[in-house]
Protein backbone atom coordinates (compact mmCIF):
# COMPACT_ATOMS: atom_id res chain seq x y z
CA UNK A 1 0.00 0.00 0.00
CA UNK A 2 1.51 3.55 -0.90
CA UNK A 3 1.64 6.29 1.62
CA UNK A 4 -0.46 9.56 0.66
CA UNK A 5 2.14 12.38 -0.08
CA UNK A 6 1.91 14.99 2.51
CA UNK A 7 1.74 18.37 1.38
CA UNK A 8 4.03 20.65 2.54
CA UNK A 9 2.38 24.20 3.92
CA UNK A 10 4.15 27.47 3.30
CA UNK A 11 5.40 28.72 6.86
CA UNK A 12 4.82 32.63 7.68
CA UNK A 13 7.69 34.81 7.83
CA UNK A 14 7.95 36.98 11.63
CA UNK A 15 8.42 40.14 8.93
CA UNK A 16 5.23 38.73 6.99
CA UNK A 17 2.78 41.45 7.25
CA UNK A 18 -0.69 40.04 8.06
CA UNK A 19 -3.58 41.41 5.41
CA UNK A 20 -5.86 43.85 6.71
CA UNK A 21 -9.16 42.74 6.91
CA UNK A 22 -11.29 44.89 4.53
CA UNK A 23 -14.27 46.38 5.93
CA UNK A 24 -17.92 44.70 5.74
CA UNK A 25 -19.81 47.39 6.56
CA UNK A 26 -21.13 45.79 9.89
CA UNK A 27 -19.97 47.40 12.96
CA UNK A 28 -19.62 44.11 14.88
CA UNK A 29 -18.32 42.05 12.51
CA UNK A 30 -15.94 44.49 11.60
CA UNK A 31 -14.78 45.03 15.55
CA UNK A 32 -14.56 41.00 15.63
CA UNK A 33 -12.32 41.12 12.70
CA UNK A 34 -10.28 44.24 14.08
CA UNK A 35 -9.20 41.83 16.89
CA UNK A 36 -6.89 39.76 14.72
CA UNK A 37 -4.46 42.52 14.53
CA UNK A 38 -3.32 41.64 17.69
CA UNK A 39 -2.27 38.40 16.41
CA UNK A 40 1.39 39.34 15.61
CA UNK A 41 1.62 41.06 19.25
CA UNK A 42 0.22 37.83 21.46
CA UNK A 43 2.27 34.58 22.16
CA UNK A 44 1.03 31.26 20.17
CA UNK A 45 -0.29 30.26 23.28
CA UNK A 46 -2.65 33.25 23.80
CA UNK A 47 -3.82 32.63 19.94
CA UNK A 48 -6.88 29.66 20.68
CA UNK A 49 -8.53 32.51 23.48
CA UNK A 50 -8.23 35.40 21.10
CA UNK A 51 -10.21 33.37 18.13
CA UNK A 52 -12.51 31.98 20.70
CA UNK A 53 -13.19 35.41 21.48
CA UNK A 54 -13.42 36.32 17.37
CA UNK A 55 -16.07 33.31 16.87
CA UNK A 56 -17.88 34.26 19.67
CA UNK A 57 -18.43 38.08 18.41
CA UNK A 58 -19.40 36.73 14.97
CA UNK A 59 -21.94 34.18 16.16
CA UNK A 60 -23.32 37.10 17.96
CA UNK A 61 -23.58 39.56 14.94
CA UNK A 62 -24.88 36.79 13.26
CA UNK A 63 -27.41 36.51 15.75
CA UNK A 64 -28.87 39.61 15.47
CA UNK A 65 -29.27 39.59 11.89
CA UNK A 66 -32.36 37.85 12.14
CA UNK A 67 -33.58 40.17 14.96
Amino acid sequence: MNSPEIAELPQAQADTPLPEPEPTGNEAVDAALDRLRELPDRPTDQHPELYDDVHQRLQAAMADLGR
